[in-house]
Parts: C-alpha cells; sequence; structure tokens
C-alpha cells in the first residue's frame, strides 16, 4: 500500500510536471514580451529622435542656404547653429581673389597651411574648379578655434556654386546649383532728350537699352535718326537667384516708334535653323548682313561727300566714309560677320581694320586707337564683335571712327545704301510663328491699353 501510495504520489508528481513546465514557459514569454516590446519602443524613439550626425546634414544645410547673406549675418546664423548643437563658434571669413593669385597663394596670405590646401584639392573632383580662379572672386571659408578649415565656399558662376566641407572628419567637395528662377518684366518710355535717359526713368538697365538698340540697329540709326518724342516698350526677362534679381535676361518683343514710323520685333528660334533671332510681325528678319552703325549712341562729325574740306590737310577733297565722333576708348563693332584682310596704319587713316564680307563688300574702319587683341588678320569675326577702339591716329583732329563701306570696291554712304536682309522665317513654320508669337504680340498690346487708360484716368 505505501509502495502504492508512493507509486501514485510519484505518477502525480510527474503528472503535474508538464504544467509547471507550461506555466513557466508562459511567464517567460509574457516576460520576453515585455522586454522586447520595450527594447521595440526605445528603438523607435531612437529612431524618432535625431542623433548628432543626423542634425548636422541639415545643419550644412541651413549654411549652403545662407549663400546670399553678408557675412556679419552670416557669423551670426553660424553662432546660432553652434549654440544649439552645443558646439564652439566656428568663425567665418572672407577671402578676395587678387590679380596673379593662386588659391596657394590666397591661402598662404589668409595664413593656412600647405596641407590644408592639399586636403581642399584632394576633397573631390568638384574641387577642380579652383585652379582656375579670377581676380575680385570671394571665397567664404569657415574655421573652429584651431584654425581648422570646416567649410569653403566659392561662386563658379551665377548659377552654380561649390562647397567644400568637413564630413566626419574628412573634406568632401560637391558642386550645388542656385535656384534660378526667370520672370518677365514690362517696361516703356518716351523720348525727351535721348534714349539713355528715358531708359532711366523707366527703369531700364543699361544692358537692356543697348539689346534694345541691337535689335533694331539695322534699320534706325540710334546716332542720327532719334527723334524727340519717339517711344519704345518691350517686354523682357529678369533673372533672379534664390529670389533676388542677379541679371536681365532676353527681350522678349519690342516696340520703338522713330519719326512716327513703327518697328517691332519679337524673340523667335528658327526650327530649320536652331538660330534665334528678332522677326517682325510678318516673320521677316531684323538682322541684315550688315549694322547700320558699328559704334553706339555717337554723333555725326562728317558725313559721306564728294566735296569737304579737310580740316588737317586745309584743302577740299571728297569724303568716301561717314565719321562718328565719340570718346576715345569707344568699341567699334564689327558691322558683318567676314575675315580681317588688313590690321595696321595706313597713312592719314592711321590705324585700320579692313573685313572682307563675302565676295562683295568690305568695311573699313580707320583712326582708331588700339585693335582687341584678339584680332588678327585672317581671322574671322562675328558681326557685333569688338575689333578696335576709338581714338585719333592719324590725320584727325580728335577722337573719331572713320567708316567706310564698299560695295565691289565702289564706295557708298554708309548712311543710305540697301543693306542684304537675313532669311525671313521658311513658309512651312509661318504657323509655328505665329501661334508662338501671337501671345507676346498681344501681352505688347495690353501694355499699350493699360497706358492709355491710365493717362485717361490721371486725366
Amino acid at each position: 500500500m505505501a509502495l502504492i501510495n508512493q507509486d501514485f504520489r510519484f505518477q502525480e508528481k510527474r503528472e503535474r510536471h508538464p504544467y509547471l513546465r507550461w506555466a513557466v514557459f508562459a511567464v517567460a514569454s509574457v516576460v520576453l514580451g515585455v522586454v522586447l516590446a520595450k527594447t521595440s519602443s526605445n528603438s523607435q524613439t531612437a529612431d524618432s529622435l535625431p542623433s548628432f550626425k543626423e542634425v548636422k546634414p541639415s545643419k550644412d544645410e541651413i549654411v549652403r542656404l545662407s549663400f546670399e547673406l553678408t557675412l556679419p549675418e552670416l557669423q551670426a546664423k553660424q553662432k546660432i547653429i553652434d549654440e544649439l548643437n552645443q558646439e564652439s563658434v566656428k568663425q567665418w571669413q572672407e577671402l578676395k581673389v587678387k590679380s596673379g593669385d593662386s588659391l596657394a597663394r590666397l591661402f598662404k596670405r589668409a595664413g593656412f597651411s600647405s596641407q590644408q590646401l592639399d586636403e581642399v584639392m584632394k576633397s573631390g573632383d568638384a574641387a577642380k574648379k579652383l585652379t582656375k580662379i579670377f581676380p575680385d572672386d570671394i571665397f567664404r571659408v569657415l574655421t573652429d578655434d584651431n584654425g581648422q578649415l570646416q567649410a569653403l565656399r566659392y561662386e563658379i558662376d551665377p548659377e552654380t556654386y561649390l562647397m567644400v566641407e568637413r564630413e566626419y572628419g574628412e573634406l568632401v567637395a560637391k558642386e550645388y546649383k542656385h535656384t534660378i528662377e526667370t520672370r518677365v518684366a514690362h517696361a516703356e518710355g518716351e523720348i525727351d532728350s535721348s534714349l539713355f535717359l528715358a531708359a532711366n526713368e523707366a527703369g531700364i538697365s543699361e544692358s537692356i537699352i543697348m539689346e534694345l538698340a541691337g535689335i533694331f540697329g539695322w534699320d534706325i540709326d540710334f546716332a542720327l535718326d532719334i527723334r524727340k518724342g519717339d517711344g519704345f516698350k518691350l517686354l523682357y526677362e529678369e533673372v533672379f537667384r534664390n529670389g533676388e534679381k542677379i541679371k536681365d535676361g532676353e527681350i522678349l518683343a519690342a516696340e520703338f516708334v522713330n519719326d512716327g514710323e513703327v518697328y517691332r520685333a519679337v524673340r523667335y528660334t528658327n526650327p530649320e535653323t536652331n538660330r534665334t533671332e528678332y522677326y517682325s510681325p510678318e516673320g521677316k528678319s531684323l538682322r541684315k548682313e550688315f549694322l547700320r552703325t558699328p559704334v553706339n549712341f555717337t554723333r555725326i562729325s562728317s558725313r559721306f561727300t564728294n566735296k569737304r574740306y579737310h580740316p588737317v590737310l586745309k584743302k577740299w577733297r571728297s569724303h568716301k566714309g561717314v565719321d562718328y565722333a565719340a570718346k576715345r576708348g569707344t568699341p567699334i563693332r564689327a558691322a558683318g560677320d567676314g575675315k580681317v584682310t588688313f590690321k595696321g596704319k595706313k597713312g592719314g587713316y592711321g590705324r585700320v581694320v579692313m573685313i572682307q564680307h563675302g565676295s562683295r563688300y568690305t568695311t573699313v574702319y580707320a583712326h582708331l586707337n588700339s585693335y582687341n587683341k584678339k584680332i588678327r588678320v585672317g581671322k574671322r569675326v562675328k558681326q557685333g564683335q569688338t575689333i578696335a577702339y576709338v581714338g585719333s591716329s592719324g590725320l584727325a583732329t580728335g577722337p573719331h571712327l572713320h567708316y567706310e563701306f564698299r560695295v565691289n570696291g565702289v564706295h557708298r554712304n554708309p548712311q543710305t545704301v540697301r543693306l542684304p536682309s537675313s532669311q525671313p522665317v521658311p513658309k512651312r513654320y509661318m504657323a509655328d510663328f505665329e501661334l508662338t508669337t501671337a501671345p507676346v504680340f498681344a501681352q505688347l498690346d495690353l501694355l499699350t491699353r493699360d497706358t492709355q487708360v491710365a493717362l485717361a484716368e490721371s486725366e
């Protein structure tokens, strides 16, 4: 019986053991679940909170976005960033490139070691841009308390800049693009005394008014033909970088009223030649083979004539060109595409440039002060390219350009000679031309109506 009871108890113990095992397993599972849950929760919390390494890129991004700040503003921004990150405040400084400077010389003058220069040049392919720097370029560099370079900024062009930043102890060079935006602006004015003054009153930059004169320069002599009461209006682009205007863009459409005659132009890219030019509303190119005048905004001091009293020789003789009085050093432009056939001194003409345009036309530019260094005999030049500068060499009483236009070797009056035109828009593209330019001309017309309404309301 005892034996039976003992066996029974043994059997009872043995049978209770699986339940105990399951109970322990259940408790362990619960504990493990809690631990895992806490670990997961802690992991998620840690993931959701940015670490120092994650803060740093956003900090560098703030630095990149602050490209347009003045140096004091940038330093104030840097102080805030460093204090938020519980770091010692670093210092920004500007380095200006002088004539003859290399990056090595610039760094040496700023107190950087050759080792730091070497580290910059090995920071990546983008750093190769630093091998070509120019006078007046500006570098911005960031250093720590020990004078170690932390960042370097260099503007490659108005749209692109280089950033060399220290990432995890090493300098890394990268190229970035500014946010560039093009907006359309409009302006108009009436000439009272001069085109420049009218443009200034209309808030137009000198570059835009020069472009305007260039567009209509084949039909209007801006040295002779401008009258009081002439007017203009135009649509043009303005280029903004990070929200700040940095330059004027192209003229999209323009109108010039000269002595009652209306001239209109619109910018259009010819699909056949892929060349962008200015055309009349009818699709005729405003670009002629030759410019009417090779210098801008000057006065005519002597016209084309068969009988003129020479102020130096003191006798009557023919004058086979037009003299444009201008300040010494005024740029002279090639009247058309061609090849330089002569560059040098030629008797009373002084310093001369002669350009051959095809087989029929030749232009002569005399009494020059100096030449464009790129001009060589036998080299081709483009219309509008600066070839020389106004002077008084040879038989001249003062600085001016003597300009001749020859057709088959015969002198012709540059002011009245009929200039050959460029090709119009091909007929098969006229539908595209009209579809593309109609909205632009409509904006130009709207500008006039708005002005008329404003004048009527003021009265």
